[in-house]
């Protein structure tokens, strides 16, 4: 059986609002400051890694001892500033996550840079939450190279199948996703439907880049056959 574990943003859904207003309530409410998001990258990245930058941007001279209770506010407040008109399922997903769902030697789970709370409001805006039983998540680890294990260590408890990184393939939409891969020994999928280009993530040498998810029995055999 393979483990395939999907990124969320760029990769299944787009998200075209209420994320930002969520992070600046979720520092102004706890810190008192306002958020300066100018200059931090979001793609690809753990929340825990985006929010402690944040609150050095904001002038937070001690960001560690704030984060968990920012952290703790923005997944509340994105239930209420994130909603379904917001979420937009990315070309060909929904039918490759039901195809997929119906196949006895494939599982499914998340390794995602969003906090858990999120990651599955995101997923539940777009239908798609129901695919998903497990995962690793970016409030797990600021560091996303830790999160595959973790994700394979849930999948192995929740399914009673013992899952190896050689049986295992991370789908994701940026670099950070290749690179988590190749720290942790399994084989890794870029899609360039998120912000980055196929020659952007050609150099990061994913084992098999595709334009898009448009056509999923060709995805299917493409992604299991690597």
């Amino acid at each position: 059986m393979t483990l395939l574990l999907f990124d969320i943003d760029g990769t299944l859904v787009r998200v075209n609002g209420g994320v930002h207003q969520a992070v600046a309530h979720a520092i102004s409410s706890v810190t008192g400051r306002e958020a300066f998001t100018d200059g931090v990258p979001f793609s690809g990245r753990t929340d825990l890694a985006i929010f402690r930058d944040v609150l050095n941007e904001s002038g937070i001279s001690s960001p560690s001892a704030v984060l968990q209770d920012v952290i703790a506010r923005y997944a509340e407040t994105a239930q209420e500033t994130i909603h379904s008109r917001h979420v937009e399922i990315l070309p060909g997903v929904s039918t490759l996550l039901s195809q997929l769902s119906g196949r006895d030697d494939v599982f499914l789970g998340l390794v995602t840079g969003n906090v858990e709370a999120v990651a599955y409001h995101k997923l539940r805006c777009a239908g798609l939450a129901e695919y998903f039983s497990v995962g690793a998540f970016g409030s797990d680890h600021a560091d996303r190279s830790a999160l595959p294990p973790m994700a394979l260590q849930r999948a192995s408890e929740t399914s009673g199948r013992s899952f190896s990184p050689e049986h295992t393939t991370i789908i994701g939409d940026t670099h950070h996703d290749i690179q988590c891969a190749h720290a942790t020994g399994t084989r890794s999928v870029a899609v360039c439907t998120g912000r980055f280009s196929r020659s952007e993530l050609s150099p990061h040498a994913p084992d098999l880049l595709l334009d898009n998810l448009i056509n999923p029995p060709r995805v299917i055999d493409q992604v299991l056959e690597i």
